[in-house]
């Protein structure tokens, strides 16, 4: 989807994280071990991508709480990576320590001038042209009324629809 999204919309946001939402299979996941970061390349852009992980029992966050933690976490990472560097030096790359500082000012930069914009992919199912009728029915008709059955993400996750793009693709199939 993200690919999608820039091919058409050749603009980024100064942070950008992916975010995945993992269910375990064991009970609860502490919160020092539920969020995972990882720094992506090209290292002079701020890109990271975040594994959220949840046991089968824990409670999901409402989303200012989920919210509030990200950020702090993927603050905390930034000054764990920052720190490693100040250690060691020699495994650092040229660029790379000034790169985590700066994506430090540009988290708080981002924060001050109106926070965080969500982006959801979101796919639909057309059958293609010349398909038949019994085609045309079963993918079209069919899917969207089996889709409305399920929960939105934006929902699922209490996503504020002012802070939300949603970026679609269609996919035609026979």
């Amino acid at each position: 989807m993200f690919t999608h999204y820039v091919a058409n919309v050749p603009a980024l946001h100064s942070v950008l994280v992916f975010v995945t939402i993992k269910s375990l299979p064991i009970s609860h996941v502490s919160l020092q071990e539920r969020f995972l970061f990882v720094r992506l390349e090209p290292h002079d852009l701020a890109i990271y991508r975040c594994v959220v992980r949840y046991g089968y029992r824990d409670v999901g966050m409402e989303h200012g709480v989920f919210e509030g933690l990200l950020v702090s976490q993927l603050k905390e990472f930034i000054e764990k990576v920052e720190l490693d560097f100040d250690r060691h030096p020699t495994k650092a790359e040229p660029g790379d320590q000034d790169g985590i500082r700066r994506d430090r000012g540009l988290v708080d930069d981002a924060l001050k001038n109106g926070g965080i914009t969500y982006l959801m992919g979101e796919s639909e199912l057309v059958a293609v042209k010349g398909s038949t009728l019994a085609d045309r029915v079963m993918i079209n008709c069919l899917f969207a009324w089996l889709k409305s059955f399920v929960r939105q993400q934006d929902q699922v996750f209490m996503i504020p629809r002012k802070r939300l793009l949603k970026v679609g693709v269609t996919y035609e199939i026979s």
